[in-house]
């Protein structure tokens, strides 16, 4: 990548926040690379801040104290209007713009319409998650669709993360080959700020799962598999980081199988170093994914997967992500049927074999290093200012 071109340009991020995500590792890696950044963050309306806010950086030193809009709405599409015309307002407070990245449709078509005021030279559509169907009302699912073909048909570049968009595209009418050619992959990426742990050192039968606590993570489908699992290890443990609606729920069966001394519920974890330290000292790690067609991992990339191999976890996971197909192919891992039979099949065979799980960790060590952010987006960037 031309750094020197890249430290000439001024750059604006747009995006709705509920947690931090791709395009605040965006921000971090652009600090210092470019002239001028702005970060614009929209909250959406079940997120604790709740107040959209802007950052400005010239080069690496923030410009002025961080701008906080100190009014919101509670029906998230009288929110996002809100928030269309305030990234309108703060964009034209900012100045000339060469590089805006919005990071979903709504975003990207307010970069398209400063672009077509001549308030932006260049466009790119993020696409954080791309869902056929994002909303049970079809009106609005139209209207989002209808957004999505818009922003990749007029954006510079589009970056998905992950493969599947631009064929899941294709399938809702975005066919023609000029459109299918803009659209690269810029996958999640990870930090690598925690080592990994020596394999003489790690809890030899721990399994680990990161994750917001919902149905279609699969986590129960793990909790059903451990009375089999313990049969054939006695010492394994499950190690559970994060909460969410299915804690009680999980809870509650780990009770009604008798199995509590083989399961510790960490909780959600703030700090997501100490998340990847507790990470690092597991054998093994899960993303247990439930198969079915609402579930969006189906359309997008995996944070909590590159977070696993960030740490030199191998993974044993269902085959709902598309990144299974790359995690199997570097031998980082094993895919399966998302039943408990084949996860317990899965995990007794990794965890038993010493040698198997030895080899994997230095290949998950491996891949994960191919992910860092650093790499992820040179590369996106080298593809977009040329």
């Amino acid at each position: 990548m031309d750094l020197q071109k890249l430290k000439k340009l001024n750059v604006v991020i747009v995006t709705h926040e509920y947690a931090t995500g791709p395009t605040h590792a965006l921000e971090k890696y652009l600090q210092g690379k470019v002239r001028r950044l702005a970060f614009i963050a929209h909250p959406f309306v079940f997120a604790r801040e709740k107040r959209s806010h802007m950052r400005s950086y010239k080069g690496a030193t923030p410009e002025v104290k961080e701008i906080f809009f100190p009014w919101y709405v509670q029906l998230q599409p009288l929110n996002i209007i809100k928030d269309f015309f305030l990234t309108l307002w703060w964009c034209i407070r900012f100045g000339r713009v060469d590089l805006y990245i919005g990071a979903d449709n709504v975003n990207a078509c307010t970069g398209l319409l400063l672009q077509a005021m001549g308030l932006v030279k260049k466009t790119v559509f993020y696409t954080i998650d791309y869902i056929p169907r994002r909303f049970e009302n079809p009106l609005l699912n139209s209207f989002y669709h209808f957004l999505d073909r818009f922003a990749v048909t007029r954006a510079d570049i589009v970056w998905n993360l992950s493969a599947v968009m631009a064929g899941e595209r294709v399938r809702s009418g975005v066919t023609a080959p000029v459109l299918r050619k803009k659209q690269i992959v810029v996958p999640m990426g990870t930090d690598n700020t925690v080592a990994p742990v020596p394999f003489n050192k790690m809890k030899r039968y721990h399994l680990v799962h990161m994750g917001h606590l919902t149905k279609k993570q699969g986590v129960q489908l793990i909790i059903e598999a451990i009375p089999e699992v313990v049969k054939q290890l006695p010492r394994f443990h499950f190690d559970i980081i994060g909460g969410g609606p299915m804690e009680n729920v999980l809870r509650g069966r780990v009770r009604q199988l008798h199995i509590n001394r083989f399961v510790t519920f960490y909780g959600f974890i703030e700090n997501h170093d100490d998340v990847e330290s507790r990470l690092a000292g597991c054998a093994l790690a899960t993303a247990p994914y439930v198969d079915s067609s609402d579930n969006f991992v189906r359309y997008t990339d995996s944070g909590k997967i590159k977070a696993y191999l960030s740490v030199g976890l191998p993974i044993v996971m269902t085959k709902t992500a598309d990144v299974w197909k790359t995690i199997v192919a570097s031998n980082a891992g094993i895919a399966v049927a998302d039943t408990p039979e084949a996860l317990t099949e899965g995990i007794v065979g990794l965890l038993s074999d010493g040698k198997r799980l030895a080899e994997y960790r230095k290949n998950a060590v491996k891949l994960g290093r191919t992910y860092a952010w650093t790499n992820v987006f040179s590369q996106a960037l080298a593809r977009t200012i040329l």
